[in-house]
């Protein structure tokens, strides 16, 4: 039998493939870029929510948005 591949073998494996470094425009230091999901959550007309989801590309060091 094959060995069993665990979740964490795969995140680690998929989590080096993304490394993107560069340079924070506000530290001027050398950070990572990671993905994070922003989960919106709005009022509507009825009075019940509404969640908007999005997948942002931030820099680590701040969480402000990555912007190539």
């Amino acid at each position: 039998m094959a060995k069993q591949q665990t979740f964490a073998d795969k995140a680690n494996k998929l989590g080096k493939k993304n490394d993107l470094m560069v340079m924070c425009p506000d530290t001027n230091k050398e950070t990572k870029i990671i993905n994070v999901r922003m989960v919106d959550a709005i009022k509507t007309e009825k009075g019940t929510y509404k969640f908007l989801d999005r997948n942002m590309k931030v820099y680590e060091s701040t969480y402000k948005p990555y912007k190539p």
